[in-house]
């Protein structure tokens, strides 16, 4: 039996469940993981149940993990901008090995991007939605032969380089572990939401958006964490507070389901998603999504047959609405949903269609490969710029304005103080247009933050996240 080794920064709700499931499903392969950070306690349990190999908090063991990649047939790298992801391929020259990375984000919005660099490291690329194959490195990337091969984009970047493949593999976790949740007796009218609470994936008019919602009895249950709080204290300050339930992050999700009347998930127009999970299993439990007409929600919910896919927010309240007034409507859109979820979040499903990835690269011979980056003394600050490649230019201007500034300032000394003023001035522009942005402003998903929060030494990463938090905070 092949082996596969995979590399993941972390092991949590999403991504955690997902993989554990499909190994388990998967009679095939025999898998090992390397987590570079933590894993939940939830999930810990659950690996350890399983007959699998398993390491944990391996982010200072790079020499050990780089040691055990030749012993594999495969190796799987899960991809997302994450600090300590971009530590291990930029620091380090991966020994010869087959290289799948399956890439756990859309790619449409920075910082969750994936750069040029990144799409042609491995041998196969594989997107958890179609949807990907219309990012704009893809798309720009100067390949001179490029079909659909079997489901898959064959590109070849040059004569005598060898060819990548990009697949699309939808991800689910396991619909059969929700399908028989039954609703239960509950006073009012729930719209639940579960997932990650916080702007960078909800919509910014979030609360704004429930409060129109004018229905009696009506209570929108938030089950999830990261800015609970904060954003709890706003409906405080607006004055809804008892419009909402916040539950913070939970272990099980299903008592909440039981009680949810539909699946309001109004997410941001730039969020992260791929395929989302809490989105899959509120549809194969029944409960009837009302989304937003973003790429990822219109992919996954059809119109008026599994929910709905509402085409501005005046259109989503009325949703809301309709589905409060017309029980029997909701009914129906209730069994298409679940039994559309059922057949297409199918585990067995994912497992034959990595089986064909697997077998695949295993058509090839191991390789060796370096990141490409021209510096002998890597930092924190440059591993950042990497994950980002043109999005990273504010960074650069910024910290090339200021170099700038102290060159003059030691010839000139305060002769142009006015002109220095003004070259700082211009270096924070594009810093303050983007600290403004919720995906900009979040300590996770790959903002300067989170990697200052990982890199706490390095005094630009350090500068760039005080300015951009200073900035966010100025009143208009």
């Amino acid at each position: 039996m092949k082996r596969i080794l995979h590399i993941t920064t972390h092991i949590g709700a999403g991504v955690g469940y997902t993989l554990l499931n499909y190994i388990i499903k998967d009679k095939y392969f025999n898998h090992t993981i390397v987590c570079l950070g933590y894993t939940t306690d939830s999930l810990l349990e659950k690996v350890n149940s399983l007959n699998i190999t398993y390491y944990d908090n391996m982010f200072e063991k790079h020499k050990e993990i780089i040691k055990m990649i030749p012993n594999f047939d495969i190796v799987v790298i899960h991809v997302w901008n994450h600090p300590l992801l971009y530590d291990f391929l930029v620091r380090n020259e991966l020994p010869e090995c087959r290289l799948v990375m399956l890439g756990h984000n859309s790619g449409f919005y920075p910082p969750n991007i994936y750069t040029k660099k990144l799409l042609t490291y491995p041998d196969i690329f594989v997107f958890t939605t179609p949807l990907s194959y219309h990012i704009k490195e893809l798309k720009e990337l100067s390949y001179i032969f490029s079909s659909s091969i079997g489901g898959a984009l064959e590109v070849s970047l040059g004569r005598h380089l060898r060819k990548k493949y990009f697949y699309s593999v939808w991800s689910t976790s396991d619909i059969g572990n929700v399908k028989d949740v039954k609703p239960v007796r509950h006073i009012g009218f729930n719209v639940g939401y579960i997932g990650t609470v916080d702007y960078a994936k909800m919509h910014p008019d979030f609360l704004k958006i429930c409060d129109q919602v004018d229905i009696p009895n009506v209570k929108f249950i938030v089950v999830g964490g990261l800015k609970e709080k904060e954003i709890q204290e706003e409906a405080i300050e607006l004055g809804i507070a008892d419009k909402f339930i916040f539950t913070g992050w939970v272990k099980d999700t299903k008592p909440y389901m039981k009680i949810f009347d539909v699946f309001g998930y109004p997410l941001a127009p730039y969020h992260y998603g791929t395929c989302d999970l809490t989105l899959q299993e509120a549809m194969g439990v029944g409960i009837v999504p009302v989304v937003l007409d973003n790429p990822m929600e219109k992919h996954m919910v059809k119109n008026n047959k599994t929910g709905i896919v509402a085409k501005d927010i005046k259109s989503y309240v009325q949703a809301i609405k309709d589905m409060y007034n017309n029980i029997n409507w909701r009914k129906e859109l209730s069994d298409n949903a679940k039994e559309y979820a059922i057949e297409n979040f199918s585990l067995k499903r994912i497992v034959l269609e990595w089986k064909k990835v697997f077998n695949k690269v295993l058509e090839w011979n191991k390789v060796s490969r370096t990141w490409d980056i021209n510096k002998k003394e890597i930092t924190a600050k440059d591993v950042f710029l990497e994950s980002l490649c043109d999005y990273a230019q504010p960074f650069i201007i910024e910290e090339l304005n200021r170099e700038t500034v102290k060159s003059v300032d030691n010839i000139m000394k305060n002769k142009i103080e006015e002109t220095l003023k003004i070259l700082i001035e211009s270096g924070l522009i594009e810093l303050k247009k983007l600290s403004k942005l919720p995906n900009w402003q979040t300590e996770t998903k790959g903002s300067v933050h989170n990697y200052h929060a990982y890199f706490p030494g390095d005094p630009q990463l350090a500068r760039w996240s005080a300015i951009m938090k200073v900035i966010k905070n100025e009143k208009k």
